[in-house]
């Protein structure tokens, strides 16, 4: 991620900019009681045909609106689609448990790769889409079956397509895979109406603790603060700060849909960001991603938890190891931290130059002779197990993603964006048993390597992918695409796609490391959704 230090926007100019930005969800209610019934019988209050046998994220909202504009002629202003999305999230969206497991797609993390739940569901539905888009959804039984007619009738070719022309795709669609998503995906009012009873009277905290990681950029802590503003609505100020010691300070505008999914948008010279939060009301504690709108690739995982909480926590330290005869600054951010600070023996206390009830920070010189283990930190009364990790030396590292996606794109055209990768060298140490890959290695965080590429087999050195597919810079990890062909210097003039392996190479005072992953430079991809 490129990022450059932010242009200051005053706090009173951020708030008197947000009844441009504000959302109302009786708005919401009024548009669809006018707009909506046109096509669908029946109102808010007793229950629309289709609208109301369905359950879905603010996305999945967004692209239901989105496709009644484009295939039915609805016709609502900006304000309006807003203000409808707010009202059916919050009355009709999904409780976080049942976001959690699909999270990953709304949060456009890079190169998942998704573990099929049933080998039928993806013969028939998931070689389209992802399963995610199925699982970030809720129908009745007669909604599945709709949806089901809705693919026949709008993509009649995919039945002549490969896993479906060898079956009775439609037959087997409605008499098995309906069954199976109504048992699995079914609305479940009772379930929504009990989450809503229980987040009534919640009051989403307006100050976070907040830990991130930004992929060859690194660890930093952050307080998020939310400003009210009307109908859950918000300013979002986030001020933030690397373990290299880069601060920024990041202002936007916020929504909370169904007190627990925040969604927030705001720009970094010229350059707009997301955010994607999924608030735990049991435990004040979020988790999620903010990414740049147009290169969603480019992005940090964040951790919060509420400023105020009377917990003790740890949201998140960093360094996740120390090594032995290393002098380390040492940053805890957590809630709730007054006390003492206990840790493992071999590690000695230089300096506490931060000690707040969110935020430590220390220096800390590690023995010689400290052993690789995982060990407790001690804040206050509170031991936390496992927090730490000691070392004298790297076993083997691994490269994340193991497998990956590059897309080929224009240099300017936001159409057809080349789609980069990012690659981190993460080490660990063996454990106890001294074997490699076993339960009780030990994580030791990233460590700095160096990075080449290889072609990935011989059809890969064939066609000279390592000249034409791109290039990784040998830092930080970053690997960028070239652009769109058809590249006459190829053979049949092809795009300028590969097959290529990601190396990484580690020392460890004389001992070299190596690991490799795998990386597919394709085709830009057109069409890409909310959620894929």
């Amino acid at each position: 991620m490129n990022y450059k230090k932010l242009s200051k926007l005053g706090l009173g100019a951020l708030i008197a900019s947000l009844p441009l930005f504000a959302v109302d969800a009786q708005k919401g209610k009024e548009v669809i009681n006018t707009k909506c019934i046109a096509c669908h019988t029946g109102n808010t209050d007793e229950g629309l045909s289709r609208i109301s046998d369905q359950r879905k994220t603010p996305e999945g909202w967004y692209m239901t609106v989105k496709r009644m504009q484009r295939e039915h002629g609805l016709t609502v202003t900006r304000d309006e689609e807003t203000n409808v999305i707010k009202y059916l999230s919050d009355n009709q969206g999904l409780t976080p448990d049942e976001i959690k497991p699909y999270s990953y797609v709304l949060n456009k993390t890079p190169n998942v790769q998704e573990e099929s739940k049933d080998e039928l569901l993806t013969e028939m539905c998931v070689r389209c889409h992802s399963e995610a888009r199925i699982g970030l959804q809720r129908r009745t039984a007669d909604e599945w079956n709709s949806l089901v007619n809705y693919h026949v009738a709008q993509f009649p070719s995919f039945e002549v397509q490969a896993q479906a022309r060898d079956r009775d795709w439609f037959g087997i669609a409605q008499n098995e895979i309906v069954p199976y998503l109504a048992e699995n995906f079914g609305k479940d009012q009772a379930k929504w109406d009990k989450f809503k009873k229980s987040v009534k009277d919640y009051k989403l905290p307006t100050k976070w603790i907040t830990y991130g990681h930004t992929p060859s950029v690194g660890d930093f802590t952050a307080i998020l603060t939310l400003i009210e503003s009307s109908d859950e609505s918000y300013a979002m100020l986030m001020d933030y700060k690397y373990a290299s010691g880069e601060e920024y300070k990041a202002r936007g505008i916020a929504i909370a849909y169904s007190k627990t999914e925040i969604r927030a948008s705001f720009e970094l010279n010229g350059v707009t960001y997301r955010q994607i939060l999924h608030v735990d009301p049991k435990t004040n504690s979020f988790e999620g991603r903010m990414f740049e709108s147009l290169h969603t690739e480019n992005g940090s995982i964040l951790k919060g938890k509420a400023l105020n909480s009377k917990e003790s926590s740890i949201v998140g330290i960093y360094p996740k190891a120390i090594k032995a005869g290393t002098k380390e600054t040492l940053t805890i951010i957590g809630t709730n931290l007054s006390g003492e600070v206990k840790l493992p023996s071999g590690l000695k206390v230089l300096k506490t130059v931060k000690h707040t009830n969110n935020e430590i920070v220390l220096e800390v010189q590690a023995s010689k002779k400290v052993k690789t283990s995982s060990n407790n930190i001690q804040v206050g009364t509170k031991e936390f197990k496992n927090s730490l990790a000691t070392y004298d030396s790297v076993d083997y590292i691994k490269v994340i993603p193991d497998y990956s996606i590059s897309r080929i794109g224009a240099e300017k055209n936001e159409r057809i964006l080349k789609e980069y990768a990012t690659f981190e060298a993460i080490a660990y140490a063996n454990g106890k048993d001294g074997e490699k890959g076993t339960a009780d290695d030990i994580e030791l965080g990233v460590v700095p390597a160096t990075w080449s590429l290889e072609a990935f087999d011989e059809q890969a050195i064939e066609d000279k992918d390592l000249d034409y597919a791109g290039k990784i810079d040998e830092k930080t990890g970053i690997f960028t695409p070239s652009v769109l062909g058809p590249n006459p210097k190829r053979k049949l003039m092809a795009n300028n796609v590969g097959n290529l392996s990601v190396v990484a190479t580690y020392k460890d005072g004389e001992k070299e490391l190596s690991e490799k992953s795998h990386m597919i430079v394709t085709v830009p991809k057109y069409v890409n959704p909310p959620i894929n």
